[in-house]
C-alpha cells in the first residue's frame, strides 16, 4: 500500500523537509564550529552565550551563536512533526513512529550540547554528538520518504538477493563516518601525510591517532569498492522498483567518489577550511543517499520478471550465509541495550570521564561476552527453538549450523572476551563479565528456565551484570552505586520480559517453557508487573531524591517512570491479551536505554546535585585501582 496525498499527509511531508534540511545545516554548521575553534566562542555558558542572549559578534561567536540558533530551528521543526504525526497520524505507526524517534533522538542532541561546553570539548562526546545527529538525520529522511507517493510503506516479506548488501554497504558507510568524526577530534588530519598511501607506505603507523586516519581511508576506499560491486549487480535487475534502489547505489557512489576527491585535496593542501567543511558536507549527503538506498531495498520486490541476460523468473531468496548466521548467534539487537547499561555507568563513576580507548576496550569485550552466551544459549535450546513460531529460523533449528558449531562459537567469543576485560581492562571486569556469562547459561538457561515460574525474575540477574562491569572497567572496585544500578535492571527485567511472554505464552506452552502467563495465567501476571514496575520507578528516583543524582536525572526518570507505569496499569485494566502488552515491551527497551545515558548526561550538568551520599568502596580489584582508572591495563 503507497501512501496518498491528503493535507495532513502534505503538512506532515513539510515539516520532515523542513527539519531534514536544518539538520543537514546544523551537522555542517557544527563542524565549522569544530575547524574553526569556536567552540568555546560563547564561554562556557549555555543556552545563552557569555551570559547574553545577544552579545557582542565576533567571528568565533557568531559561528557559535548560529550554530546554536539554528539547533533551535531544528528543535522547532522537529517538534512540530511530532505534534502532526500524534495529532493526524496516531494510528498510522509507519508516521508515528519516527516522528517519536526523532523527537527522542533530539533530545539526546540537545542535552549533548550543554554537556560539549561545559565538559571543554572532550572528543569523545563530540564524536556521539555528530553520529547522534547523523541517525537523527537518517529517522527524518525515512519519514520523508514514507510520505511520498508511489512508495509502499510497508517493506516486502520477502526481499531481493542483494538486500543484505545494500544494507551492509549502508551500514559500513555509517562505520566510515564513525572513523572520520575520531580523525577531525583527534587532529590526526595531517598525521597521515600523502595520497592514496599514508606516508607512502601501505603499512598502518605506529602512533595511535595516526593508525585511526589510516583506518579512516582504508574504509573509505572499502565503501567505494562496495558501491561499485553493489552497482554492478543492481544493473542486471530489471524489477522497476530494484530500479529504485540502482538509482540512489549510483548517487551514493557518484557522492564517495567526490568525498574521496575532497579528502586528497584536502589532505595535500594541509586541511584548508573550506575543503575541511566541504567533506563534512559531502560526507552527510553520501550518508542520505546510503540511508534512500537501504530504505528502497526492503521495498524493491524480489524479481519476477527475470534478469536482463538471464532465465526469466528466477528467485531473488537470500542465500545462505555462515557470517550472517554467526552474527545471528550472537542475538546483536538484544546486545545493544546491553552495551548502553555498560558504558553508560563508566561515565557516573567517581573515576570521571573515561578515556576513548577504554570505552572502545569494554565494548569489544561486552559485545564478544554477551555474543558468546547467547550463542550457548542457542546451543542448549535448539530443541525448544524448532517448536516456537518465532524461533524456528534461527540458524541451529533451521538446519543451517551444526549444533557444535554453535557451542564452539560461544566458547570462542566468551574466551575472546574475557582476555580482553583482563589484559586491556582489569581483572575485576573480566571475572564479572565472565560471571554474567555463567549466570546467564548455567542458572537461566540451564537450570531455571524449564523448571521454575521465577526463572526471569531470579535468572534475569544475569542481565543486571552489564553495569557491574562498566563500573569496574573505571574504577577497579564495585560500589554501592553499582549495585544500586544492578537493581534497577533487576527490577525492571520482570515486567519487560512477561509484557513479551502474555503475547507468545502459547508458543512458551507448547514449548513446555513454565513462565508467569503459561503457568498463573495473565491476570496473575499483570499484577505482578505492576508490583514490580511499582518498586521500580521509586528505585529510579530516589538517586535524584538524596542527591546522588541532579535534578534533570530526576525529572527524566519520573517521566519515563510514569509512562511506564501508565502501561503497567492500562495492561491490568484490559481483559486478555491486548496491543498494550508489545507496546509496553516494547517502551521498556527504550525506558531502561534513556535511563541510562540521562545518568551520564545528569553527571556532566550538574544541576541540582547535592553531592554523591552513596557509600564507595565494598570489593577492590586491587589497591590502587581507582588512582589510575583510565589506563586501560590490569
Amino acid at each position: 500500500m503507497a501512501v496518498s496525498d491528503n493535507p495532513s499527509i502534505i503538512s506532515y511531508r513539510r515539516a520532515a523537509i523542513a527539519a531534514g534540511l536544518l539538520i543537514y545545516g546544523l551537522i555542517v554548521l557544527g563542524g565549522v564550529v569544530r575547524i574553526t575553534g569556536s567552540g568555546l566562542g560563547c564561554g562556557p555558558s549555555w543556552p545563552r552565550c557569555d551570559g547574553q542572549w545577544f552579545p557582542p559578534l565576533d567571528l568565533p561567536t557568531l559561528i557559535e551563536i548560529g550554530h546554536r540558533w539554528v539547533a533551535a530551528l531544528v528543535t522547532l521543526a522537529v517538534s512540530l512533526l511530532a505534534v502532526i504525526a500524534w495529532r493526524h497520524h496516531r494510528d498510522n505507526a509507519s508516521l508515528r513512529k519516527p516522528a517519536s524517534i526523532a523527537l527522542l533522538l533530539l533530545v539526546v542532541q540537545v542535552l549533548l550540547g550543554p554537556v560539549i561546553v561545559k565538559l571543554d570539548l572532550p572528543p569523545a562526546v563530540i564524536v556521539v554528538h555528530l553520529l547522534n545527529a547523523m541517525v537523527l538525520l537518517a529517522v527524518v529522511v525515512i519519514a520523508i520518504l514514507r510520505t511520498m507517493p508511489g512508495l509502499p510503506l510497508q517493506s516486502i516479506r520477502v526481499k531481493h538477493q542483494d538486500n543484505p548488501l545494500v544494507h551492509g554497504t549502508a551500514g559500513f558507510g555509517f562505520l566510515v563516518i564513525l572513523f572520520g568524526a575520531l580523525v577531525a577530534n583527534l587532529n590526526a588530519g595531517l598525521l597521515c601525510l600523502g595520497f592514496p598511501l599514508c606516508q607512502g607506505t601501505l603499512a598502518p603507523p605506529v602512533i595511535a591517532s595516526a593508525a585511526v586516519h589510516w583506518v579512516h581511508r582504508v574504509l573509505a576506499y572499502a565503501l567505494v569498492a562496495l558501491l561499485v560491486v553493489l552497482v554492478a549487480r543492481l544493473e542486471r535487475h530489471a524489477v522497476p522498483a530494484t530500479r529504485l534502489v540502482r538509482n540512489a547505489a549510483r548517487a551514493a557512489l557518484g557522492l564517495a567518489l567526490l568525498q574521496v576527491a575532497v579528502g586528497a585535496a584536502m589532505v595535500l593542501s594541509l586541511l584548508p577550511t573550506g575543503l575541511r567543511a566541504l567533506h563534512l558536507a559531502t560526507g552527510t549527503a553520501l550518508w542520505v543517499a546510503l540511508v534512500v538506498m537501504a530504505y528502497l531495498s526492503v521495498r524493491a520486490a524480489p524479481e519476477a520478471e527475470g534478469r536482463e541476460g538471464g532465465r526469466a523468473g528466477a528467485t531473488d531468496a537470500v542465500p545462505p550465509s555462515l557470517a550472517r548466521d554467526l552474527v545471528t548467534l550472537t542475538k546483536p539487537r538484544i546486545i545493544s541495550l546491553l552495551l548502553v547499561t555498560t558504558v553508560a555507568p563508566m561515565f557516573i563513576t567517581p573515576a570521571g570521564m573515561p578515556s576513548l580507548a577504554l570505552v572502545c576496550w569494554v565494548v569489544a569485550g561486552g559485545y564478544l561476552m554477551a555474543g558468546g552466551a547467547n550463542a550457548i544459549n542457542m546451543w542448549f535450546d535448539r530443541d525448544i527453538d524448532l517448536v516456537m513460531t518465532r524461533t524456528r529460523t534461527r540458524p541451529l533449528p533451521a538446519g543451517r549450523l551444526p549444533a557444535w558449531a554453535a557451542l564452539g562459537w560461544g566458547l570462542l567469543l566468551g574466551s575472546l572476551a574475557f582476555a580482553i576485560f583482563w589484559f586491556r581492562v582489569n581483572r575485576l571486569s573480566a571475572w564479572l563479565a565472565l560471571g554474567g556469562l555463567l549466570f546467564y547459561v548455567l542458572i537461566y538457561t540451564m537450570w531455571l528456565k524449564r523448571s521454575s515460574v521465577q526463572n526471569i525474575v531470579i535468572g534475569g540477574a544475569a542481565g543486571a551484570f552489564p553495569p557491574l562491569v562498566g563500573w569496574a572497567a573505571m574504577t577497579g572496585r564495585i560500589d554501592l552505586a553499582a549495585i544500586y544500578l544492578f537493581a534497577i535492571i533487576f527490577y525492571w527485567t520482570p515486567p519487560h520480559f512477561w509484557a513479551l511472554a502474555l503475547t507468545k505464552q502459547g508458543e512458551y506452552g507448547k514449548a513446555g517453557v513454565p513462565m508467569m502467563p503459561v503457568v498463573h495465567g495473565d491476570q496473575y501476571t499483570k499484577v505482578q508487573m505492576l508490583v514490580y514496575t511499582l518498586i521500580l520507578v521509586p528505585l529510579t528516583i530516589m538517586p535524584s531524591v538524596f542527591g546522588a543524582t541532579g535534578l534533570l536525572y530526576g525529572i527524566i526518570a519520573a517521566l519515563l517512570g510514569a509512562r511506564f507505569l501508565w502501561y503497567s496499569v492500562q495492561l491490568l485494566r484490559e481483559t486478555g491479551v491486548t496491543p498494550t502488552a508489545m507496546k509496553m515491551f516494547h517502551f521498556s527497551l527504550l525506558y531502561l536505554a534513556l535511563l541510562f545515558v540521562a545518568m551520564g548526561v545528569d553527571r556532566a550538568i550538574p544541576l541540582g546535585r547535592r553531592g554523591q551520599q552513596i557509600p564507595e568502596i565494598i570489593i577492590l580489584d586491587r589497591p590502587d585501582a581507582a588512582l589510575a582508572p583510565d589506563t586501560g591495563r590490569p
